[in-house]
């Protein structure tokens, strides 16, 4: 009797081809969860060495200070937190909105600028006490001031007001969650792993039937 007439051997190859499917997406979502985890994980890590990062560049800016009156005026005191910059050019500051977390270091840095430009405090939360840095300056300069009163502080530089050159500051405890953005909840990796395992297990569904519709058939 021809094996492809035989409905048990045809079960048999059925049933056998169904658990090789399963266990084959089994094993791709295992393999797509586990990269997904080493990822993400890594991703933390990495954002970690990123905040050590900061601290370190915090450091630099007071080293620098030395040279470039770097350390200005500091509201409440804080320090050790993370250093954040707004870059000084002409007629603007980049970026002219910024929201960090209290007791973060913010560091305003001349970028080589051909005209004199300030940082004056316009407004400010109670109790605040920023002073800025008043003195017109150009070309390389830089200073820093630690923030740990919550509020906003809006700030302008005086001979270019008029030409937009403000700038503003929002302390808050939210704002590292502000700034954190979307979560790719799916790495990349795992997706391609995901797509595998299912265009394998189309391709094998399909054999499947192809067997099913016309394996059995012959002619008599």
């Amino acid at each position: 009797m021809n094996p492809d007439d035989d409905p048990l051997s045809r079960r048999r190859f059925v049933v056998a081809t169904a658990a090789a499917v399963a266990a084959a997406g089994a094993t791709g979502t295992a393999a797509a969860q586990e990269e997904g985890g080493n990822e993400s994980g890594g991703g933390g890590n990495e954002s970690g060495g990123a905040g050590g990062g900061g601290n370190e560049s915090g450091g630099g800016g007071n080293e620098s200070g030395g040279g470039n009156q770097s350390g200005g005026n500091e509201s409440g005191g804080g320090g050790g937190g993370a250093t954040e910059t707004v870059n000084v050019v002409d007629n603007a500051f980049e970026p002219a909105d910024l929201a960090v977390e209290p007791g973060t270091t913010v560091e305003w840095a001349w970028q080589g600028t051909q005209a004199q430009h300030n940082v004056v405090p316009d407004s400010q939360p109670e109790g605040a006490g920023w002073e800025g840095h008043t003195s017109l300056e150009s070309g390389d300069f830089s200073f820093t001031s630690t923030f740990d009163t919550e509020g906003t502080y809006e700030y302008i530089c005086e001979p270019h007001v008029s030409q937009g050159m403000t700038g503003t500051l929002t302390v808050s405890t939210d704002a590292g969650q502000q700034a954190s953005g979307p979560v790719q909840l799916v790495p990349d990796a795992a997706w391609t792993l995901v797509i595998a395992t299912v265009a394998g297990m189309v391709s094998t569904l399909s054999l499947v039937y192809a067997f099913m519709r016309f394996g059995g058939s012959s002619e008599r």
